[in-house]
């Protein structure tokens, strides 16, 4: 008596393998999309979180400048203004050298008088990798005169406008620079036509995406 043979039926084991491996490489290549997906959506929240705060420190900034010479008749650019370029804070004691007139530096320090005494206050940006880095509002603190010559000496305060992270690399951190340029030339502040001054301070820096951040003020106390 002659048995036919039975066709196999189902899936093979080797087609089975085969449909798994391709489960597999398909699951690595979603899980691998989204962990590209999930880097780049929080690296441009960061920048923008980064550039958000920017923003707000040159206007910041550029609104504490106009203090600069008030209270005090005649006040004259690099007598009552003066721009620093390799400025540092380390406690009290800044340290850097007066930039010339024009040009441009990470500090900026005016002398004001608001009462019997005048006073000096400025803004420094410090760029270190330390944890100590970032845009600070340096005074007020006393000084003589009504200027700022001896800026040197002075035991200065300080108050951080806008940290710098702890043990981050320098180029990381290129674009958040602030700087500072007070330059002669007549000017009109801003919403203002029947007030003029003969000083602009430019409070610059750059966003992460390579664009431009200027803040510019006319400071209508120097008119001399």
């Amino acid at each position: 008596m002659r048995h036919s043979a039975r066709r196999q039926s189902g899936e093979s084991l080797v087609s089975l393998m085969v449909g798994l491996l391709v489960s597999v490489v398909v699951a690595l290549a979603m899980m691998s999309m989204f962990k590209v997906s999930n880097r780049f959506t929080g690296q441009a929240g960061q920048d923008a979180a980064a550039d958000a705060q920017v923003t707000s420190a040159l206007l910041r900034a550029g609104i504490a400048t106009q203090d600069a010479g008030f209270g005090i008749a005649g006040s004259v650019l690099g007598t009552q203004l003066k721009v620093l370029s390799g400025a540092s804070l380390s406690g009290s004691t800044l340290s850097g050298s007066v930039a010339a007139l024009g040009a441009s530096g990470n500090a900026v320090l005016w002398a004001m008088q608001t009462g019997a005494a005048a006073q000096c206050a400025g803004l420094l940006y410090q760029d270190a990798s330390d944890g100590t880095g970032g845009l600070y509002y340096l005074g007020p603190v006393a000084c003589c005169s009504g200027n700022v010559s001896g800026w040197n000496a002075l035991a200065w305060t300080s108050t951080p406008w806008v940290e710098r992270p702890a043990n981050q690399a320098s180029a990381a951190y290129n674009q958040t620079k602030i700087s500072f340029n007070a330059a002669a030339g007549a000017c009109k502040p801003f919403g203002l036509t029947s007030t003029s001054g003969k000083v602009l301070i430019t409070i610059a820096s750059t966003s992460r995406s390579g664009a431009a951040l200027n803040e510019q003020q006319c400071l209508f106390n120097f008119k001399a």
